[in-house]
């Protein structure tokens, strides 16, 4: 899947932490997992906000694919992109990038499935009508939706 920075609604900023620092002098990778991490929450709190985790209603990660590129050091200024691009009966797809700022390539990249969960019941459930709505808005329309997954 080919992507630009004109794919993406959201960025979330990244500051990057003394001790995020390896003894090579570049950020190691799973610190870029919880940059990732970030993105993701950001995104979710952008779209869903409020409404995840009221009645037990949540998401988890059940599956991710990360590609590295480049070495990130102390100095970069780095934003995470993040967009969902499919939405199944109870997964979503996201994607996000890792970008040095003014630049147009990723640092790393993350493929993900998120599932939605029951919290209360411990089982997986259909993402919610209201969700679904919250993030085609953020999408602009874009995301595919794929309910028979």
């Amino acid at each position: 899947m080919e992507h630009s920075l004109s794919d993406f609604n959201h960025q979330t900023p990244i500051q990057i932490r003394f001790n995020d620092i390896d003894g090579l002098g570049h950020v190691n990778n799973s610190t870029i997992m919880e940059y990732f991490d970030l993105g993701r929450l950001g995104y979710l709190n952008m779209s869903v906000g409020a409404r995840l985790g009221v009645d037990g209603k949540n998401v988890v990660i059940v599956s991710y694919k990360t590609d590295f590129y480049k070495q990130v050091k102390i100095n970069d200024q780095l934003t995470v992109l993040t967009k969902v691009y499919n939405l199944g009966n109870k997964s979503i797809k996201m994607f996000q990038w890792l970008i040095k700022n003014g630049e147009s390539t990723p640092i790393a990249s993350c493929d993900s499935i998120l599932s939605g969960i029951d919290m209360h019941q411990n089982c997986s459930m259909v993402i919610p009508e209201e969700w679904r709505q919250c993030f085609n808005k953020l999408e602009k329309g874009t995301l595919i939706e794929d309910i028979d997954q």
